[in-house]
């Protein structure tokens, strides 16, 4: 009985700390704010002056790159960015901007992981990680 009780703590104990390091490792996610791009790393490069722009209200998102606007339902918990319905006006562009729409649209339904410090905020899937600064 005496080890029952102390797996059972042994438990407890572990899943306490794995917790709270999950909370420490992302920070808190605040709706209402908007986001533009500072940096992006990995396998794609940004069209020459064009920066993403993300925007958070409730429980849903909004995104723009360029061209069209992006926008659905977001669920920020758990340092995961989980977008939902994701649908998109449907304006014609060059390209290269229509391509930057297609490939954001995929990074934002791939539920990259975000981070976030004071006023800046990291979404990463792996392979592309985007940082950006509140605006």
């Amino acid at each position: 009985m005496a080890d029952a009780r102390r797996a059972l703590l042994a438990l407890a104990c572990g899943v306490s700390v794995l917790a709270s390091g999950c909370t420490d490792s992302y920070g808190e996610f605040p709706a209402d704010k908007n986001y533009t791009s500072v940096d992006a790393d990995g396998s794609y490069t940004p069209v020459s002056s064009t920066t993403i722009r993300l925007e958070f209200a409730d429980d849903r998102i909004s995104a723009e790159a360029g061209c069209n606007r992006l926008f659905g339902t977001v669920d920020t918990s758990l340092g995961t960015l989980t977008v939902d319905s994701l649908g998109a006006t449907r304006m014609g562009c060059p390209a290269e901007l229509m391509e930057q729409d297609r490939w954001l649209s995929e990074f934002l339904s791939s539920k990259p992981k975000w981070s976030r410090e004071d006023d800046t905020m990291t979404l990463d899937n792996g392979r592309d990680r985007i940082v950006f600064t509140e605006s």
